[in-house]
């Protein structure tokens, strides 16, 4: 018979090690079991509620996960990302002989913090390092901590917030919802990568959207449209449009609009009435104000171009081309303060298509074919921040927004649908509008 495991042991007996193998499969046994048992409660847990899965367990793990791998991560990182330094150190062993060492410095890794879908870490550059260096290598921290994107502020001298979106947002599109409250500052186009609201200022802005042809931009010209809607209607904004592409893309809100212009005499005199407007809100203006505030005697004015190129590079009668870029740079040079602003879309990047690109003073990247266009749109070394060459055919609406300030945001536009275009606009239809105003 084989003596019990579990009897006491005689200290004066000889060590037996079949008493310790034993006790240690016991030991083994039973963390198999719990293991077990808890892998089985966990999955019948996520397949029959998983809501409460998420919210009380795999996000709580998560987040633990990702504070873990920062911290256990952080010195081997920074070596292979090129922010350590090492220096050899001489010194004398207890013997007397000189014994050279390597000894390292590592930017210093501050505090983690997360959310549900980002991990922030706060450095701070170590001595003879600038944050600039810290800025260099975000991308490679990105890409080795298997994040969807990153972001970096400079918090205080020498240190860098680092955001990195582990979990994105973006991955299916979502139908927009008609807006409800009146709002002439801003409007809400869809979600940011990390699930907040996409909201786009446009009081005091002129935003240019560039992406290839499927590339999402009737999500964002609508957005914008439809979203201004209870706005129009309230009289506190208007809504000019100029499509030369026959009016196929205006004509389907056309009630939201108090004027849209379909060939190049009528876009050229409807500049021309635009840059009347903005020159006499700006000798009431001077001496009493300088920030204009929409109201219904003096709304502000939103001018959608649905092709911007087909206004400054292809009309077909360069004088009237000549008129047209002439007066939409000076909007654009003196509009914004009055109340008049321009919301552009363009398919071309190209200099010579866009000459006045630089007066736009935000931008929206969509789908780009290449880096070389990355760079015409968002300017030099924004293709790793904001890399639009890479947004799939699959994702229309998905672009980076680049903000007044430098600071980049991945951004995805809700879809608005024909019908729901025309029952905004028929909802919003101004009082001052004709009834059944189309494109002429």
């Amino acid at each position: 018979m084989n003596p019990d495991p579990f009897a006491p042991v005689d200290i004066d007996s000889p060590f037996r090690l079949d008493h310790v193998l034993d006790f240690l499969t016991n030991v083994a046994l039973g963390v198999a079991v719990i293991a077990g048992v808890t892998s089985a409660a966990l999955i019948y847990w996520r397949l029959h509620s998983p809501e409460t899965y998420e919210e009380r367990f795999a996000t709580a793990a998560r987040l633990l996960r990702w504070r873990f791998w920062a911290h256990v991560s952080w010195q081997k990182l920074c070596k292979r990302c090129g922010l350590s330094a090492s220096e050899q150190v001489t010194r004398r062993d207890n013997e007397g002989r000189q014994v050279t060492s390597t000894r390292w410095f590592h930017p210093k890794l501050l505090g983690t913090d997360v959310s549900r879908t980002t991990l922030r870490l706060t450095v701070r550059a170590r001595m003879g390092q600038t944050v600039e260096d810290l800025e260099r290598a975000v991308p490679a921290i990105r890409d080795a901590a298997g994040a969807h994107s990153a972001r970096s502020v400079v918090v205080s001298p020498g240190t860098l917030r680092i955001e990195l979106v582990m979990r994105e947002q973006l991955s299916t599109a979502a139908d927009a919802t008609p807006p409800t409250s009146v709002a002439a500052a801003r409007v809400t186009l869809g979600r940011c990568e990390n699930g907040s609201a996409w909201t786009l200022p446009l009081s005091g802005r002129h935003t240019l959207t560039v992406g290839c042809s499927g590339a999402g931009k009737g999500s964002v010209f609508w957005g914008i449209a439809c979203g201004l809607g209870p706005a129009v209607a309230a009289g506190t904004a208007r809504l000019v449009g100029i499509d030369l592409k026959y009016g196929i893309e205006l004509s389907v809100g056309s009630g939201l609009f108090t004027k849209i212009a379909t060939t190049e005499a009528d876009a050229v005199e409807t500049l021309a009435a635009l840059e009347e407007l903005m020159n006499k809100r700006g000798h009431a203006m001077a001496g009493r104000t300088r920030e204009h505030n929409p109201s219904k005697a003096s709304p502000l004015v939103v001018l959608l171009i649905d092709e911007l190129a087909g206004v400054t590079a292809y009309m077909s009668d360069p004088a009237l081309r000549k008129q047209a870029a002439a007066s939409l740079s000076r909007i654009l040079t003196k509009g914004r303060a009055l109340g008049i602003v321009v919301t552009a879309f363009l398919q071309d990047p190209r200099k010579e298509v866009l000459p006045m690109r630089g007066l736009f003073t935000q931008t929206i990247a969509l789908r780009l074919r290449s880096r070389d266009e990355v760079t015409m749109v968002l300017g030099d070394g924004m293709t790793d921040v904001a890399p639009a060459q890479r947004i799939s055919p699959d994702r229309p609406g998905t672009g980076y927004v680049i903000a007044e300030d430098g600071q980049v945001t991945k951004v995805r536009a809700d879809f608005w649908s024909d019908e729901q275009i025309r029952s905004t606009a028929k909802q919003y239809r101004p009082a001052s509008s004709p009834r059944g105003r189309a494109a002429q």
